[in-house]
């Protein structure tokens, strides 16, 4: 008789993460580019939030490289990428920034987007309105318009935005797991661009 040892699949590698941007300008009022001005990522699983900032970056093809470069590496070792409204918003504009800055655009990727919910009436699907609603404690920074000027006024190393940033994705990921407790997430979907 031959035994045959069958073993658990592996958990996915899920990768969580947020990108904030500038509008470049408004040429035509229907199309406006966004560039990326910071990036945070963390790994399902993991406490650590990594993030990359360039005040600088926003005129400088380099130093926006750099700050997506480290982003992407990550995306390629993701079995998983998660965030919230990142189908319609964050993959595609980091997608327009690859193709922009002379990266690879990005292939398919199997998503996990948290604005995907169940179909509901007067139910809000925004982060910071679904974490308050399922009670969850870790808090987004809140900014309004003048603290986003003054903060990307405030010049290296950018601590506001970047707190932002990271405060989105710790705040995601708790989310995430509380809206998978309670059966709302849908199931992760291939995203091609």
């Amino acid at each position: 008789m031959i035994k045959v040892r069958i073993s658990k699949p592996a958990k996915p590698r899920v990768l969580d993460f947020d990108i904030e941007t500038l509008a470049a300008g408004y040429a035509d009022p229907a199309w406006v580019p966004d560039k990326i001005t910071a990036t945070a990522w963390s790994w399902v699983g993991e406490k650590g939030v990594y993030s990359e900032a360039d005040p600088y970056g926003f005129f400088d093809r380099e130093r926006r490289r750099q700050i997506i470069r480290p982003l992407l590496a990550a995306i390629e070792l993701a079995d998983i990428v998660q965030g919230h409204n990142i189908i319609r918003f964050d993959l595609r504009v980091l997608n327009a920034e690859c193709m922009r800055l002379g990266f690879r655009p990005l292939g398919p990727l199997r998503v996990l987007d948290t604005i995907r919910l169940p179909k509901a009436k007067g139910y809000k699907k925004g982060q910071e309105d679904l974490a308050v609603s399922l009670g969850i404690k870790e808090k987004k920074k809140k900014m309004g318009w003048q603290e986003w000027d003054d903060a990307y006024e405030e010049g290296p190393p950018w601590i506001a935005v970047k707190s932002r940033n990271v405060s989105d994705v710790q705040q995601h990921k708790r989310l995430t797991e509380e809206l998978e407790k309670r059966g709302m997430l849908k199931p992760v979907v291939e995203w091609r661009p």
